[in-house]
This record gives structure tokens, sequence and C-alpha cells, in this order.
């Protein structure tokens, strides 16, 4: 069914990734761990990380499919043209507010 809604809205939709392990690997450090998953909605591992829990394994699948993390550094298998700033909430990971400053005629 996502491949077939995928085809109608134009989206590729890949099946040939493993979602073995994916939440219960850190995203992070990549420990395997099943007691790291403390809940449904919360992940923390004894690295530091800690994300909402479908958002790690979601991560680490992307990570999988792609050799690159959308939050790590770049792999060096694609080009980072610009920096962002990014945040991991509880509900995912957003692009921090930015303060408008105000500029100041010399």
């Amino acid at each position: 069914m996502l491949k077939y809604k995928g085809q109608l809205a134009g989206i590729a939709v890949r099946d040939d990734v493993d979602e073995r392990n994916t939440s219960v690997r850190c995203h992070a450090c990549g420990r395997v761990l099943p007691s790291n998953r403390k809940n449904r909605g919360l992940y923390t591992c004894s690295c530091g990380w800690r994300a909402q829990a479908d958002v790690n394994g979601a991560l680490n699948i992307f990570e999988r499919a792609y050799q690159v993390s959308p939050v790590k550094g770049s792999s060096g298998r694609v080009a980072r043209p610009v920096v962002l700033s990014l945040r991991l909430g509880w509900h995912g990971v957003h692009e921090p507010k930015r303060r408008n400053k105000s500029l100041r005629a010399s």
C-alpha cells in the first residue's frame, strides 16, 4: 500500500532496508541494548543520546539506506552545502528559531 500511495504522489518508497534492531540501536554510538528503549516514546543511552524512540529508529533506518545521517556530520559520501543547526526534541528533529538581529548604522 505504501508503494502504491507513494507512486500516486510521486514519492519513491524503498523496502530493501533491514529494520532489525533499529529501534533498540543508539543512533549516536551504535550500541544495541533493548533496555535503552525505556517505553514506547523514549530512547536513552549511556553515551548521552536521548530521543523520541520512533525518531531514533527512523534515523537508524535512514542511515542504513543512504549511508549518511541527517543529524551527524557528513560521512564523506554526500556533500553538505549548508550547515543547519538542528535540535532533537521530544517530537522530532527541528531547526531552532533564529533571533533577528537588528542592524545598526555606524
